[in-house]
């Protein structure tokens, strides 16, 4: 059956969202994902009725076909989704797997254009160190509803490349890899995302570095951290219970049907 669907971007952290659409599988969810044979994006998000108290229930693939908790990018494409094809506005509630995220749309001339999400409480979960061959690599590991291995000493894609993938092989379940550098109240942060790779931004990646780099002492408490990754940057705020709020863009691409 001909699917309809929409695309979005936060930050280049791109998503294929569809709505009530109960028939997406993983083996589909891959096809649409696929860059060269499919739609193109870094993830499936499906819009279904709310369980509970919210405005919808967001369901997330990842291009592997796995399925995640939370995406921080993703909820807030689809927080504007919501408010601009279903016309709410104020509070608007997304339920997902990792809990409801309360979300505000922000408004400007030419529409929205930026989206604040109550992404919940942090949860530090102490440091860790991985053995990789010769190097031992200390993380700091945090959970936004789904995990995260925070390494502080240095944004680099390359390494990311190579060693976030071999840092997930050893956490059972996989994990979220965080390579970042923190001062004053900004953070660099490349993030290797479970079941997606590289990414142009992380926005649960976000949120555990700046707790991660508050935890160890590297960044100005009470003011908001600038969290700058390779699309573009966010806006972090880390409440003294650790509660985190995270504002950024979310941006409609374009729309259409397909058969895949």
């Amino acid at each position: 059956m001909p699917l309809h669907f929409w695309k979005y971007q936060g930050l280049g952290n791109d998503f294929v969202v569809v709505e009530g659409e109960p028939l997406m599988t993983a083996e589909r969810a891959v096809a649409l994902c696929d860059r060269r044979r499919g739609i193109g994006a870094d993830g499936v998000l499906t819009i279904l009725p709310a369980r509970a108290d919210g405005a919808a229930y967001m369901h997330i693939y990842n291009p592997d076909g796995s399925v995640a908790a939370m995406c921080g990018n993703g909820v807030r494409c689809v927080a504007r989704h919501l408010a601009e094809t279903r016309g709410l506005d104020g509070e608007i509630v997304v339920e997902t797997d990792a809990g409801p995220r309360a979300c505000r749309v922000h408004r400007g001339a030419a529409g929205v254009d930026a989206v604040t999400v109550d992404m919940g409480r942090a949860r530090v979960e102490g440091t860790q160190e991985f053995v990789l061959g010769a190097e031992c690599v200390r993380a700091v590991r945090v959970s936004m509803g789904n995990p995260h291995a925070v390494i502080l000493d240095g944004a680099d894609a390359a390494r990311a490349a190579t060693v976030g993938p071999a840092i997930q092989a050893l956490v059972p379940g996989g994990v979220n890899v965080g390579f970042g550098s923190a001062s004053g109240s900004r953070v660099d942060l490349v993030v290797w995302e479970r079941g997606a790779g590289l990414t142009e931004a992380c926005g649960t990646g976000a949120c555990a570095a700046a707790v991660a780099a508050l935890h160890e002492g590297r960044l100005d408490r009470g003011v908001p951290i600038a969290v700058k990754l390779p699309g573009g940057t966010l806006e972090i705020t880390v409440a003294d219970d650790l509660s985190v709020k995270m504002k950024g863009p979310a941006e409609r691409v374009f729309e259409g049907t397909t058969n895949l």
